[in-house]
């Protein structure tokens, strides 16, 4: 982190450093992204609900982009990106390589991750595409 974070009047960092992440799409790489993004949340400033429910989100879509975007052979690479505007709200981004499959009908008991990130942040968008897929939130300051 550089010396050139600033804190708002509540004492929001605001200019704490994107974070920019790549790992590999294996399961077992999850703790030590989950270790990254609490470091990162710290650094932020977020506390509380807010870095609960980001942890929460990030892990979901991470999972996702692991489970879904690399099924069919050897695992890629999963990129996560986050950084933190002046109101103190969080963006994010979760990136895969690979080729989701489409969600059934029915899911059974499985297919609640996209539900889950949709009920905890704001503004979720999903971009399936030929070259991978990402997830994007916002996470807005409570």
């Amino acid at each position: 982190m550089n010396g050139s974070r600033r804190e708002d009047v509540d004492g929001v960092r605001t200019n704490a450093a994107p974070l920019a992440l790549r790992f590999s799409g294996l399961a077992g790489e999850l703790a030590g992204m989950r270790k990254v993004v609490r470091d990162w949340a710290a650094a932020a400033g977020l506390s509380g609900e807010l870095l609960e429910d980001l942890q929460l989100v990030v892990g979901e879509a991470a999972a996702n982009a692991i489970e879904h975007g690399y099924r069919a052979g050897e695992p890629g690479s999963v990129d996560v990106w986050l950084s933190r505007d002046e109101a103190g709200a969080v963006h994010g981004r979760v990136r895969d390589y690979g080729t989701w499959r489409q969600q059934p009908d029915d899911p059974g008991d499985r297919g609640r991750g996209l539900a889950l990130i949709r009920a905890l942040a704001a503004q979720v968008s999903l971009n399936r595409r030929s070259d991978g897929t990402e997830v994007a939130f916002t996470m807005p300051l409570m």
